[in-house]
């Protein structure tokens, strides 16, 4: 929003020390962002208004003229380059121009000085908006009227207003009250109301706007749909002459981005900047039966706006109507059978409040984003419409004479009353960290307009209808903070209570985990991406399996349907990215998230939890050797699974242990329910060993799934639910300095005996000097190999950690694991 600093000092009186730039940056350390100043017109000097009284063709170029122009004093010939040089009239109505004469300067820096155009000396110039640094206009030069009400010879830059300061606010959807230059001087005031600024005494006297026309009745007003419309209010003025504004205002707008129209509608338009209120004038004559009704729109109903547009409405439109038709589609735009032009001569001036969920879905539906609706969308002050009313009802008589005809219609069914906040300042204390004294937090919400009552150790605060964001007991302390001043709290470190029992990452552990999981899969080669938390309900349909019964969390007014559930898993999500990479020309992609998933709970509130999941396709090693052709498969997404698992502190093992902890886990073939994105063939389930929950699946994405996203090869993917427990630090193992020696052991047994039961028998034999052992070879070609059995290959680390080993030790500590082996399980030793 657009604000004008000259506006800003006809409200409040600012000492002459304060300036724009100390004010944007104070309004930004409160939350009040000033995203950019704009000087308007500063650095002119000099400009005077000076009549048209002759022109001619300059008689050396066709496109300069001689213009004699009058400033009060003498008459002088200046040379022109604008096309729209204004033929002359009788002196005194004739159209005046601004002349920047010999020694004046201009917000470019220049300074005039007489000099010859074509071999005819031109003292000074006829100037363009651009060159008064109003705008950036240089289509011809400024052209004013007498009916501007600037006397010739009059200082320009004084008369228009200049220099402003034009402050470019970025006002949060949160605080509507900041949407005019009241609302604004009012955070102002309250910031700098140490610094002398205070508020300069106005009033309307409404008796006087009456003036001595004759009395008629009230307009008729009813209100169909008090949920939409709660309150109404409206002025009649009789007597008005439109035409155009003067300039002073016209330019006002102008800099404000409104383009000035006529003087009624200008008023509307100045009356909103000035309150953040929008109003709408009527031409009063136009209306059928001379009335106004608050209405829903009836099926089929259409209108034609003031752009000029048909429009087809919807039973939900919220209307203003007469008695015959739609005048206006309430708080977004007005009619054009209703629109004054310069042969009104009445005026109803509307001053509504409108119900935010009346507007907004009208506004988009329409696709019509109007400085009424950005206002009335984010809510308004229904009990500040009589004062507003009572400004803009001068302004119009002020600009287009009239008066007011009647008495003030106001109907409000249902009064909208304040609310009404317990503060308590010990708690405002221990949330900002400091002491402010209960006198001092009073007098920082009365500076906001707040009503304050101390009684006893509370603060009774009556919240006025202008601030909707102030609910609560929290948002008082947040206004507090910021007209105390952000940049008065000391920096401290925040205070952390600790006991014995509960230690530093008490409660953090989820979050740690969770980190601890992105760096283990960045480790892994693996991408990482961010989603939103919300997804479409096919995509939960596919993560959940189509048989499933689970019902998506909805949630209320959603930007569209595919963000208008929660998501229940990460790898729908992260299939549609792969899917999407793919389609652009990427043949390798490996893409890995952590987030939060959300599973109902038949409670109130669902069961959050934090899962990562990754999507792997293209070839393996392609990040070291990019001309692999060696395609990734199930093994590969395997490994990741199995250093993942062990990086977040959990056990595997590739059959249920037979005694289980918290933190072991093993994996056994997935169902389809279990792993409905996944091949049949090749999938697999993590379970919690202690509780016999599937905590994750992995393997290769379901040839269905594979086929409606067109992906070129395999794809395969892993979802793990992150343990909520702590990891325990690894005790540190200093390298040995003797060398290890490996013995391999080779020998047939039944084919079902799992390699896992064998290799773990091994490890948990107790040899002290055994230090690893791993699984090279599993061999079961027919002829070689006897039926029903399979040939497996070992090899076995040994190592001492206080001298170099000798072969006779390695050979009895080998025989030792042999042994402790062959009592276990039937094997029989190759030779």
């Amino acid at each position: 929003m657009k604000v004008s600093w000259n506006w800003l000092c006809e409200l409040l009186d600012i000492p002459s020390g304060l300036t724009p730039q100390t004010v944007a940056a104070r309004l930004s350390v409160s939350g009040v962002a000033v995203d950019a100043i704009h000087p308007i017109g500063k650095g002119l000097h000099g400009a005077i208004v000076a009549e048209v009284r002759a022109k001619r063709p300059h008689p050396k170029a066709d496109k300069l003229t001689l213009v004699d122009v009058f400033d009060g004093n003498e008459v002088t010939q200046v040379v022109c380059g604008a096309p729209n040089v204004p033929s002359p009239t009788e002196p005194g109505t004739s159209p005046r121009v601004v002349w920047a004469k010999p020694g004046a300067q201009l917000p470019s820096g220049m300074t005039l000085s007489a000099r010859e155009v074509r071999g005819i000396l031109s003292p000074g110039m006829l100037c363009a908006e651009d060159e008064l640094g109003l705008s950036e206009d240089h289509a011809g030069i400024l052209l004013l009227q007498p009916s501007d009400g600037i006397a010739i010879g009059a200082d320009f830059a004084q008369a228009a207003g200049l220099p402003d300061w034009v402050l470019e606010l970025d006002i949060t959807p949160n605080r509507p009250d900041l949407l005019g230059h009241i609302g604004v001087a009012r955070e102002i005031a309250a910031l700098f109301r140490h610094e002398g600024v205070t508020w300069k005494a106005s009033s309307i006297d409404v008796s006087a706007l009456k003036g001595s026309g004759p009395q008629t009745t009230p307009a008729s007003i009813s209100i169909e749909d008090a949920s939409g419309c709660p309150r109404y209010f409206a002025h009649r003025l009789s007597g008005v002459t439109v035409g155009p504004s003067p300039l002073f205002y016209r330019l006002r707008l102008q800099r404000l981005g409104v383009r000035a129209l006529s003087n009624v509608v200008d008023a509307t338009n100045l009356a909103l900047l000035l309150h953040g209120h929008p109003l709408h004038a009527f031409d009063f004559g136009k209306l059928g039966g001379q009335k106004i009704v608050v209405r829903r729109a009836n099926a089929g109903e259409k209108m034609k706006t003031l752009d000029g547009q048909d429009r087809e409405l919807a039973t939900s439109d919220l209307l203003i109507a007469d008695a015959e038709q739609a005048v206006a589609i309430a708080g977004v735009m007005g009619g054009l059978s209703s629109e004054v032009s310069e042969a009104t001569t009445e005026v109803l001036l509307e001053c509504a409040y409108f119900a935010p969920a009346s507007i907004r879905p009208t506004a988009r539906r329409l696709k019509l984003h109007t400085e009424a609706s950005h206002r009335f969308e984010r809510g308004t002050d229904p009990n500040g419409l009589p004062a507003i009313a009572d400004s803009c009802a001068a302004l119009i008589v002020k600009l287009a004479g009239g008066y007011l005809s009647s008495q003030p219609t106001d109907v409000y069914p249902r009064p909208i009353a304040t609310q009404k906040l317990t503060l308590r300042p010990a708690r405002t204390c221990a949330i900002l960290g400091l002491d402010i004294s209960t006198q001092a937090q009073s007098e920082c919400l009365e500076a906001l307009g707040l009503t304050v009552r101390i009684d006893g150790k509370n603060l009774l605060v009556e919240v006025p209808t202008n601030r909707p964001d102030l609910t609560r007991e929290i948002d008082l302390i947040e206004e507090v903070a910021r007209i105390y001043g952000i940049h008065n709290i000391p920096a401290t470190l925040p205070k952390l209570a600790m006991t014995a029992s509960q230690p530093l990452h008490h409660g953090m552990t989820r979050y740690r985990n969770a980190d601890r999981a992105r760096q283990l899969c960045a480790s892994l080669g693996l991408l990482e991406v961010m989603q939103f938390s919300m997804t479409s309900p096919e995509r939960v349909r596919t993560g959940e399996g189509r048989a499933s019964t689970t019902a998506p969390l909805p949630i209320d007014n959603p930007l569209r349907e595919e963000l208008s559930v929660l998501r229940t898993k990460l790898l729908p999500g992260l299939v549609g990215l792969l899917s999407q990479n793919l389609s652009h020309g990427l043949s390798d992609v490996r893409l890995f998230e952590v987030g939060e998933v959300f599973q109902p709970s038949g409670q109130q509130l669902p069961t959050e939890k934090t899962h990562v999941a990754a999507v792997l396709c293209g070839h393996r090693d392609y990040f070291l050797k990019p001309t692999s052709s060696d395609a990734l498969d199930f093994y590969d997404v395997k490994g990741l699974v199995e250093q993942l698992v062990s990086g977040l502190g959990l056990s595997l093992s590739w059959q249920k242990p037979e005694q289980a902890s918290a933190s072991s886990v093993f994996v056994r073939v997935a169902t389809s329910d279990e792993a409905p994105m996944l091949h049949p063939g090749a999938a697999a389930a993590v379970v919690s060993a202690s509780s016999g929950a599937v905590v994750g699946t992995f393997g290769e994405l379901h040839p269905d799934l594979r086929a409606s996203l067109d992906l070129p090869s395999a794809a395969f993917a892993f979802e793990l639910e992150v343990p909520d427990l702590p990891i325990v630090k690894p005790a540190y193992v200093p390298a040995s300095r003797f060398p290890a020696v490996s013995r391999d052991l080779s020998f047939f047994i039944q084919s079902e005996i799992e390699a896992a039961s064998l290799l773990g028998t091994m490890q948990a034999s107790a040899e002290p000097l055994l230090r690893g052992v791993t699984l090279l070879e599993d061999y079961r070609q027919a002829g070689h190999v006897e039926a029903g059995k399979k040939a497996l290959l070992f090899s076995l680390t040994y190592r001492s950690d206080e001298r170099t080993l000798t072969d006779e030790e390695v050979q009895k500590a080998h025989q030792r694991v042999v042994d402790h082996l062959g009592k276990a399980f039937p094997i029989q030793l190759r030779q």
